[in-house]
């Protein structure tokens, strides 16, 4: 993989950390519970080079514990998996898509088993669950899919669409090892559990991250990132006045901060303002109608009346970011290569980097992704299914899906494996550092719905035509609204 990158030196130090010591942060993460975070200095290095103390884990400590069931799948006649044919769905595109051409065929060359799996890109995950939820009886129906974790969850909860996985996790002869349940960070691998079900193995995942303009808040005066929601404010101001004073009448109203409504950049905010307790109850409701979501509604609201923060008229945040046409702007971890190429071909001379989300000494990560699930069909074919989704889980082929689709290693070991390709791209190993305080996006159904809601009640809450006193009202329909959509589909 191409070194692609284009970094300040003064936010990179002469020393990167070796992988080896990043993959013993992943080992020991994904050995204990996600706790409260450390402390971590936000000066301009430290964003490569910080180290995170952790606690040691108890022995043996495995990510959940799993119970064979009463006839484990190993049971399942061997001659009978030969020559099974599963289908296995997924929306990724371009070049990882490709690469799963290319490991699905290397699978149905090489497996013992003499499992056949046929690929079928579905081009999204939206298109991929209308696909699951269709009809049960076409010909490209899938027996295993690639999804995010709230659908996985959905279609355990509401329509018992997905298999759980536990029996087939513990079996012993074809399941998963404890240290191989134990190699998956916990913020990872329990975002597919439910009630005591695990109903997925992660395959991808991925946070929304900040990018920012180095280069251009030096000549603003600013020689650190911002630390605080107050200083992300103060220098996405300043950017929005040079651009507003300056000759170019073409670049008036940018500068600062490119709104981005999406549902899980919206929470991250409201966890970077301190929310908390936004699930409670039995069953499960979320509760985003809280004083620490005004305060965030209202401060993005503040950001967008002073001019500090616009709504682009495209979806090429980074073209505007390469030209100056923002200091900041929220993308996820895989927009890393885009924005470098980006850059190149806008022949900017800029340095950037990307920062997590500021809140003090603290500051916020949130993890959302895809993982590998198994649909509901015969006995064969989910046997068949699970021994596809352990084998693209070897750390040999999680590191190749890693470096083809970019975002975070799910595992210790892929991240191992991977190793040349992360220390090539400094921004990209320096992610690794933030696993251990990672929080995780809410790890129920719901969130299927939930994210869409609270995107749209914060996209009205930045309207100029909407009161700032109507904030609270907004808020409690937004609460409202999640449970009436669920009940109407029956969550």
């Amino acid at each position: 993989m191409t070194n692609i990158f284009m970094h300040n030196p003064r936010l990179i130090p002469r020393w990167i950390p070796s992988l080896f010591v990043l993959f013993a942060v992943l080992v020991l993460t994904a050995c204990q519970p996600t706790g409260e975070p450390p402390v971590v200095s936000m000066d301009s290095t430290s964003l490569v080079e910080t180290s995170v103390e952790l606690t040691q884990p108890a022995p043996e400590s495995t990510p959940t514990s799993m119970t064979p069931s009463a006839t484990p799948a190993y049971l399942v006649s061997l001659t009978e998996l030969n020559g099974q044919k599963i289908v296995f769905s997924h929306p990724w595109s371009g070049e990882t898509a490709n690469l799963i051409d290319q490991m699905v065929d290397s699978f149905n060359q090489s497996n013992e088993w003499g499992i056949h799996v046929m690929v079928r890109r579905a081009g999204s995950s939206m298109a991929l669950a209308d696909q699951v939820e269709g009809d049960r009886l076409d010909a490209d129906y899938p027996q295993v899919v690639v999804a995010p974790s709230e659908h996985l969850l959905s279609w355990l909860e509401n329509s018992g669409l997905v298999r759980p996985l536990n029996d087939l996790i513990a079996d012993p002869y074809f399941g998963l090892t404890e240290q191989q349940r134990a190699d998956f960070p916990l913020v990872f691998w329990q975002q597919d559990q439910a009630g005591g079900s695990q109903v997925g193995i992660p395959a991808l995942r991925d946070i929304p991250v900040i990018f920012y303009n180095t280069t251009w808040a030096a000549e603003l005066g600013f020689t650190e990132p911002p630390a605080t929601a107050d200083d992300f404010k103060t220098q996405a101001c300043a950017a929005a006045f040079v651009n507003g004073h300056d000759r170019f009448a073409a670049n008036d109203g940018t500068g600062g901060w490119i709104v981005n409504t999406d549902g899980l950049v919206v929470y991250t905010w409201l966890k970077s303002f301190g929310l908390k307790d936004e699930l409670a109850g039995d069953p499960l409701q979320f509760h985003f109608d809280q004083l620490v979501t005004q305060t965030t509604f209202a401060f993005a609201r503040s950001m967008v009346d002073e001019g500090c923060a616009w709504f682009s008229r495209t979806t090429a945040s980074n073209e505007y970011f390469a030209n100056r046409q923002a200091l900041f702007y929220t993308g996820n971890l895989t927009d890393l290569a885009l924005q470098a190429k980006t850059n190149t071909r806008l022949e900017s001379q800029d340095s950037w980097t990307i920062l997590p989300f500021p809140a003090g000494d603290r500051p916020v990560t949130v993890a959302g992704g895809l993982s590998y699930g198994v649909l509901r069909s015969s006995e064969v074919q989910e046997a068949a299914a699970w021994l596809f989704v352990r084998w693209m889980s070897l750390p040999e082929n999680s590191a190749k899906l890693l470096v083809a689709g970019g975002g975070l290693p799910v595992s210790a070991a892929s991240a191992e494996l991977a190793r040349t390709q992360m220390d090539s791209n400094p921004l990209w190993t320096s992610t690794l550092q933030w696993i251990p305080t990672m929080q995780s996006a809410p790890p129920v159904a719901g969130w299927r719905i939930a994210r869409f809601v609270l995107q749209d009640a914060f996209w009205q809450s930045l309207q100029s035509f909407v009161p700032l006193e109507d904030i609270p009202s907004i808020l409690e329909q937004l609460d409202a609204t999640i449970v009436e959509i669920q009940a109407q589909q029956g969550q």
